[in-house]
């Protein structure tokens, strides 16, 4: 849905973390969600791990949005929908998602992306919401490395399908003021009739990831799994990052 990047960008961010290099991971170096091998793409060239580590987020937003929300064409995704499928692409691939999209949906995987639009928008978002990410989860649990990561995957895919319906209930966002006054009948409208940080979706929904993996650190310490204990540890400085980035943020809360 347009203008709804960045608040399903402060959703994944929330789950992304920020500098990790995880010997079972296979994406090698990552920051803010980004591989090694995903920057280099992005710049042009070969980067090293110590330009993983020193990317800003900024960038990282950048990112996010060239090569997987335009990817799957997020602006022209259902609210909640473009969040689920977002952030699959994100994890996954923009190409997995869009696979997944179109299984929801009931179509051919070469069905065009007009098709797949068309069918998208004349579909229950709620439900649909809800069979990506049935589908999402079964993906994963196929892999060799849910044992490892299966945990933090689990409550990723949950939290992002419980912000997500929010979205669709809500509805679309409310496209962003311009920086002159819009003058109506009765009242005047600028650019600084934006929401406090305290009243955004996008805020309640960090806050509530973060609490998750705060819960998830704390059964991993008692349990002894320090994988686990480091992975919800960075859940819980990426979910923190993604508030503080948000209440700076310049554009409008959503």
């Amino acid at each position: 849905m347009r203008n709804n990047f960045e608040r399903c960008l402060a959703l994944t961010l929330a789950h992304e973390g920020g500098y990790s290099d995880h010997p079972l991971d296979p994406g090698g170096a990552t920051n803010w969600g980004v591989t090694q091998a995903t920057l280099s793409r992005a710049r042009g060239r070969a980067v090293t791990k110590a330009d993983v580590r020193a990317l800003s987020r900024d960038e990282a937003a950048a990112i996010y949005r060239r090569l997987y929300w335009d990817a799957v064409n997020g602006d022209d995704l259902p609210a909640g929908v473009d969040a689920t499928v977002f952030d699959h692409a994100v994890n996954s691939g923009p190409a997995a998602a869009l696979r997944s999209l179109r299984a929801a949906l009931g179509l051919p995987l070469a069905a065009s992306l007009s098709v797949t639009l068309e069918a998208c928008a004349k579909a229950r978002a709620d439900a649909l919401v809800r069979e990506l990410c049935r589908r999402r989860m079964s993906f994963l649990r196929a892999l060799h490395t849910f044992p490892t990561f299966g945990r933090g995957w689990t409550r990723r895919v949950d939290a992002v399908q419980a912000s997500a319906l929010k979205m669709v209930e809500a509805g679309p966002p409310r496209p962003e003021m311009s920086s002159s006054a819009e003058k109506g009948d009765d009242m005047t409208m600028t650019s600084d009739a934006t929401k406090p940080f305290w009243a955004s979706q996008t805020i309640w929904s960090a806050f509530a990831a973060i609490g998750s993996s705060m819960a998830g650190a704390v059964l991993a310490w008692r349990t002894n799994d320090i994988s686990a204990l480091g992975a919800a540890l960075a859940a819980v400085a990426g979910g923190l990052g993604a508030v503080f980035g948000r209440i700076r943020a310049r554009v409008p809360i959503a």
